[in-house]
């Protein structure tokens, strides 16, 4: 029954953000003020909006890096009278997952978008957090601490290793792992809210709008993706930690976290510590 609530949850979640982008569309065609606006806050003074365009619920695939299709990270294409489109993520929500994608397409996807590898170490160390190696329950049960049944009992299950194992299994792993995630900041926050694994850079995002106009909350919040990116960069060193949770099942990161989700690497998007990094 918990399985059909999460998938009723995250069609809801899907159908409701769909339907949060039409009502946006529909405001920047039909309300003056509303669109003078964001054309304001997009720096656009000049600029007159000449069409909008939605992903909807048929949005299409379209290329990616990794020689498949996947989902665009745009969410609105604004297309101005200066020949400019500007790309945009909605966000309905505060917070939630921006990117979801299992290790070893990570691994490839992260390498293929900016043309360099990954060290060996640290893929071993991602693959070790996020249920893509082989050896995972055999560690756990030799390096686990059993007297947590619970952080224990989860990872098993999981076939992933938390923090705390994974530092006692192996030190270097443990802090190599956390070191790229701090050193690599600026190109997880570009993939996890502009690029994905989209191959064509017009459809990357330039913007990410946090804006609901379903009644869920009041925010209306713009960001350029590359002052997003830039702020993360400056923040890493001090803004990214193991979570304290379960022996450390996440990363703590300075616009969200990541996490395991369904046997996958879960990027999360918070609001609240984007707000604190811009403003």
């Amino acid at each position: 029954m918990e399985h059909r609530n999460r998938a009723t949850g995250w069609q809801h979640a899907k159908l409701s953000g769909h339907k949060n982008e039409d009502l946006v569309k529909m405001r920047l065609d039909t309300d003056e003020n509303f669109s003078a606006s964001l054309l304001r806050r997009l720096d656009r003074l000049d600029a007159h909006i000449i069409q909008t365009t939605v992903g909807g619920l048929h949005e299409k695939n379209v290329p990616s890096v990794n020689g498949r299709k996947t989902k665009s990270k745009t969410d609105l294409k604004v297309y101005l009278d200066t020949n400019e489109v500007i790309n945009i993520s909605i966000k309905k929500s505060l917070g939630g997952q921006v990117y979801l994608v299992k290790a070893g397409l990570f691994i490839d996807t992260f390498e293929r978008q900016f043309k360099s590898k990954i060290p060996l170490d640290v893929c071993r160390a991602i693959n070790l957090f996020w249920s893509a190696a082989d050896d995972a329950v055999d560690i756990i049960k030799a390096y686990g601490d059993q007297t947590i049944t619970k952080n224990y009992d989860l990872q098993l299950r999981h076939k992933s290793l938390n923090a705390t194992t994974l530092k006692a299994y192996n030190e270097h792993f443990y802090n190599a792992l956390l070191q790229w995630f701090t050193d690599n900041a600026y190109k997880l926050a570009k993939l996890s809210f502009s690029m994905g694994a989209v191959q064509d850079s017009k459809e990357w995002s330039d913007f990410v709008w946090y804006i609901n106009l379903l009644g869920e909350n009041n925010t209306d919040d713009i960001f350029s993706i590359e002052d997003v990116c830039n702020a993360v960069q400056e923040a890493a060193k001090n803004e990214t930690y193991y979570g304290s949770s379960y022996g450390g099942t996440t990363i703590q990161l300075p616009f969200g976290f990541v996490q395991w989700h369904q046997g996958q690497i879960q990027f999360h998007h918070d609001y609240g510590k984007l707000e604190n990094l811009l403003k």
